[in-house]
């Protein structure tokens, strides 16, 4: 499995059927990827956000890309988090855990998804045991999102159901209620 930043809903579904997972980061850093994108929804549509990198060492290998903090791009993605979820039904319930995953500075893009992954996992209850593999290489492919079933988002009204968004949007939504619908069959 791959380290994601934050991780779209098809991806945590994969995720959460497994005990144990070993997250490959032995291949090459893939620019505009889901290793340093996510995906939210405002109320004027879905809001794309990328973790900064430094350019110098976007070319090695994913375990070696910089975080790149010449901008306060931790403060913005976070306020534009929390104006888009504060109207959800749970956001009060973990904005508290991962906000602190936003102030901290961690050298690589690794350590930030990594921090992410921990974070959610127990925002999640998951019992997943997660370690990585940065010796075995590996080739990166983004995975191919599925369609999944609808649930309530805070501007469907007015924007209509947006699959396959952050995993931020199903927790801040469901709550609670998030490991059954990973854990689920049913698509839409």
């Amino acid at each position: 499995m791959f380290l994601h930043c934050f991780g779209n809903i098809s991806y945590w579904k994969q995720l959460v059927k497994q005990n144990k997972i070993t997250y490959k980061v032995g291949h090459s850093f893939q620019k505009q990827s889901m290793l340093s994108q996510y995906q939210i929804v405002g109320p004027n549509g879905i809001i794309k956000y990328s973790i900064p990198t430094q350019k110098i060492s976007r070319r090695g290998p994913y375990k070696n890309v910089l975080i790149d903090y010449t901008e306060s791009w931790q403060d913005e993605q976070w306020k534009s988090i929390e104006n888009a979820y504060k109207k959800s039904p749970f956001f009060q319930f973990y904005n508290y855990k991962i906000e602190p995953v936003f102030k901290m500075k961690t050298e690589t893009i690794i350590d930030f998804n990594l921090a992410i992954s921990r974070v959610l996992n127990q925002c999640l209850h998951t019992n997943i045991q997660l370690s990585v593999d940065d010796k075995t290489e590996v080739y990166y492919k983004d995975l191919e999102a599925f369609p999944i079933a609808k649930y309530p988002q805070v501007y469907d009204v007015k924007l209509g159901f947006i699959e396959n968004l952050s995993v931020l949007d199903l927790l801040f939504n469901l709550g609670p209620e998030t490991l059954d619908y990973l854990n689920s069959d049913i698509s839409s």
